[in-house]
């Protein structure tokens, strides 16, 4: 692991106890946390000097595919749905909503606004899309 990779790390785990959060229950691999906001699973990555924030919002649906990607584009564009995440897809055919940032100068305050901005964003959508996509 690169210096700035343990520097960052040390630097989210600070912020997590000062937000009351113990980070060694809520680490899952060393650079990786899993936290609870709500009804969205938030995940907390430090790779390669960026600090990245993602929730899983679903499975991708069977159906109606070409109007779901639209429907997913549409909200990446969409800076007040979206406030700033975008919605992506990983090797697991899920639907996730990320938000990543360089960890250089990242302050507490703005740790907290990412945090609880992509879980409002997440818990919003999933059941939007849930509601309108899931087959």
């Amino acid at each position: 692991m690169t210096d700035t990779n343990t520097k960052d790390i040390e630097l989210i785990a600070s912020y997590l106890k000062k937000m009351d959060i113990d980070p060694e229950q809520t680490k899952k691999a060393p650079n990786i946390w899993r936290l609870e906001q709500n009804k969205a699973e938030i995940f907390i990555i430090v790779a390669g000097g960026f600090i990245i924030f993602q929730s899983k919002i679903m499975a991708l649906p069977k159906s109606n595919i070409s109007t779901f990607y639209r429907k997913l584009l549409e909200l990446n564009e969409n800076v007040e749905e979206s406030l700033g995440a975008s919605f992506g897809i990983n090797k697991h055919n899920e639907i996730i909503l990320k938000m990543l940032r360089p960890s250089t100068n990242l302050g507490l305050n703005e740790f907290i606004y990412y945090l609880t901005s992509i879980a409002f964003v997440a818990e919003k959508q999933m059941d939007m899309l849930k509601e309108r996509f899931n087959d």
